[in-house]
């Protein structure tokens, strides 16, 4: 790892204690026995090499790891070629209960793995790029507008013959640097308003809204498998956010389009699709009595493991390891990361009492409303950058337990404080 990433990563967890976007790999604890079924019996094996889909409801409580697992899950999905598609579900933006917001949100983050072999590299992300990125693959073949008019005309089979006609006519357009029309057919792609003449002139005859939303993000899947992508991997995160604050009327469309996605995955129409749902509590999804909630209830009960990798409900608080052992291991891999990051060293004895008093001391924590793992990591950051700038504040800590207990509380209460803004700002 180099200082740069080094910096990003403890710069985000030592804010926040939310992962970030790259190097996450770093500091992962207990996720290989689900990353490697994932890779081996989905990613590497019935998705790629039978074109099936499946869904997985991610659990795992606030700050315990769902994005952290996502990023992972994204990474891995490169690595196989498949495209990622990464959407934080809010009521405002993208609830899950109205699919034509889901849509424009899934073209608006579609992600492909980055250009370039540096470290500190991001996906590329949005509609214009993967079009972009599409032509680049293939203009060696395509050096003619003739020739790119044959490409074109073999692309077939997309269950949307608007969608079809209009990533024909973004990728031709893109092709023969007209970019004008090219922006038109993009905002079209992108669930917006576009005129009459560009309608008619790429023969696009339906809108994107909620009748129409989940046949074009059908169409979007077959239109990447077609195109030569193992697939697509949909990662939606804090699910529970857009539910818990609808309406009951509200929460049961959500429940219904989930159920929808669940019932679809397995056939013919969504070749190469895996979906990841993430939440914190699977009961503050599932209460409610009627039939979709008992339908849902049918379909998201069966555990996922090495051992059955058909099961559906992945749980990240059962890595096998206990919470002490993790943030030990946790506390090794954060501490290396800040070295990397400062050029600033512990002594060896010195490093193992510092990892274990906060691991102890944060796995007791269980009362706070915030993860222990989110607590850990950004309280022990916190004192490490301290200890750096205070050499004499590391006795005080090792020595001094109720000093770590206070620290763990202006941690809890500034990151729950952070939280309720953030969920206020979001709402309103």
């Amino acid at each position: 790892m180099d200082r740069k990433v080094a910096l990003l990563i403890i710069n985000k967890l030592g804010s926040s204690g939310t992962p970030p976007e790259v190097g996450v790999e770093a500091f992962s604890i207990g996720l290989d026995k689900y990353l490697k079924t994932i890779e081996d019996e989905y990613l590497n094996g019935i998705l790629k090499n039978y074109h099936l889909s499946s869904f997985k409801l991610v659990v795992g409580n606030y700050g315990g790891g769902k994005t952290h697992f996502l990023y992972s899950v994204r990474n891995l999905a490169f690595k196989h070629g498949y495209v990622v598609v990464y959407v934080s579900l809010n009521p405002t933006e993208c609830p899950f209960d109205k699919l034509e917001l889901v849509y424009k949100q899934i073209i608006n983050n579609i992600q492909i793995t980055p250009p370039t072999k540096e470290t500190l590299s991001f996906p590329l992300t949005g509609i214009e790029a993967f079009i972009e990125q599409w032509y680049s693959q293939v203009k060696e073949k395509l050096n003619q507008t003739t020739a790119i008019n044959d490409y074109l005309s073999t692309l077939r089979g997309i269950e949307s013959s608007s969608f079809l006609n209009a990533i024909k006519g973004a990728f031709f357009n893109w092709g023969t640097s007209n970019i004008e029309e090219f922006n038109a057919i993009i905002q079209y792609l992108k669930g917006e308003e576009i005129g009459k003449e560009i309608r008619a002139r790429y023969r696009i005859s339906e809108r994107i809204d909620k009748a129409t939303a989940f046949r074009m993000i059908r169409s979007f899947i077959q239109w990447v498998h077609l195109i030569g992508y193992n697939g697509v991997v949909f990662l939606f995160d804090e699910a529970e956010r857009g539910i818990s604050m609808s309406s009951s009327k509200d929460k049961r469309r959500a429940l219904d389009n989930l159920r929808q996605i669940v019932d679809e995955c397995g056939n013919s129409r969504l070749p190469g699709a895996m979906f990841f749902y993430a939440i914190p509590d699977e009961n503050l999804l599932l209460e409610g009595a009627g039939g979709v909630y008992e339908a849902l209830k049918q379909r998201l009960t069966t555990v996922f493991s090495n051992i059955n990798p058909l099961g559906v409900k992945i749980d990240l608080e059962e890595l096998g390891i206990s919470p002490q052992e993790f943030l030990i291991a946790l506390g090794e891999k954060l501490i290396e990361i800040f070295n990397t990051a400062y050029d600033f060293t512990l002594a060896p004895e010195e490093r193992k009492k510092l990892i274990k008093i906060f691991s102890e001391r944060s796995a007791q924590a269980y009362g706070f409303d915030i993860s222990y793992r989110r607590l850990f990591i950004v309280t022990m950051l916190g004192a490490l950058q301290r200890i750096k700038n205070e050499p004499e504040a590391l006795k005080k800590i090792l020595s001094n337990p109720q000093e770590v207990d206070r620290l763990l509380r202006i941690t809890s209460r500034k990151l729950i404080s952070e939280e309720q803004r953030d969920i206020t700002e979001t709402e309103f």
